[in-house]
């Protein structure tokens, strides 16, 4: 089973995906965010694997902190630039072109920890997004952390609102289907649905987060604050993000599991 990646490369192609993680305060939340929880639940020396890596930007963290990091990406380009960029980082164990759908190079339990930051809300076919839980948790081991990155499918209409109200009848093909005949790139879910598709597999959820917490709403007010005041709204949000009232307002989120 492959991905037609045609679109999704040519996605890639136009943006810098590590540059969009840091650019301003609110683009940071979501960096900062999924490497706080991290942290928190990953053991030293960890065997990681990225499977959906982008430009390495979560790779090269976690190998510059002493884990043992494989990078599997899909766009050509991305793994380029990872191969180019490894000189400024701990070097990653592998770093491989490659579908999530298909990590047949590792075998069953290799990895402590399994990351999906990308293949979920990539992936519009049904069927496909069952297999890049499936395959990227076979390589887990018993007791791994398996993370989760997910699109919400209401917090894009406050993104994309003058596109929606200008053609409402987009809007109701995006609502039932999580993208529309426009783009076909991304799949937005609801916090609810990525829970049962994850417990459809042996995994006990410990976390799940509003990645970008209240980002759409105040944005403009988040860029304008200080280094102080932003130390200020991350600890608000750490305290806040896990909070089910704040989950399909957050352009981003994450859940982490265990693997029973």
């Amino acid at each position: 089973m492959e991905i037609k990646s045609e679109s999704i490369e040519a996605f890639y192609n136009s943006i810098d995906e590590s540059a969009r993680l840091k650019r301003k305060n609110a683009n940071q939340i979501e960096f900062l965010t999924t490497v706080e929880y991290l942290n928190r639940c990953i053991k030293p020396n960890a065997q990681i694997l990225d499977a959906c890596a982008g430009g390495g930007i979560y790779s090269f963290y976690f190998a510059d902190r002493g884990h043992h990091v494989y990078a599997g990406e899909l766009v050509e380009k991305n793994v380029v630039d990872m191969k180019r960029d490894q000189k400024d980082h701990r070097p990653l164990k592998d770093i491989f072109l490659g579908s999530i759908l298909d990590l047949h190079k590792y075998a069953d339990e290799t990895f402590d920890v399994v990351l999906n930051f990308g293949s979920y809300y990539h992936l519009t076919d049904d069927i496909q997004r069952y297999t890049s839980l499936k395959e990227s948790i076979r390589v887990l081991k018993k007791g791994g952390i398996y993370a989760l990155a997910y699109v919400n499918r209401y917090a894009n209409i406050i993104k994309f609102r003058d596109m929606f109200t200008e053609d409402f009848k987009l809007m109701d093909e995006y609502i039932e289907k999580g993208f529309h005949s426009k783009n076909k790139v991304f799949y937005c879910a609801t916090p609810e649905r990525v829970e049962k598709e994850v417990l459809n597999f042996d995994l006990e959820i410990m976390h799940h987060i509003a990645t970008d917490g209240m980002k759409f709403i105040i944005s403009d007010v988040v860029n304008t604050l200080t280094d102080d005041q932003f130390e200020k709204w991350m600890a608000f949000h750490f305290k806040t993000c896990e909070d089910r009232s704040i989950l399909g307002s957050s352009e981003h989120g994450l859940i982490i599991a265990r693997k029973l």
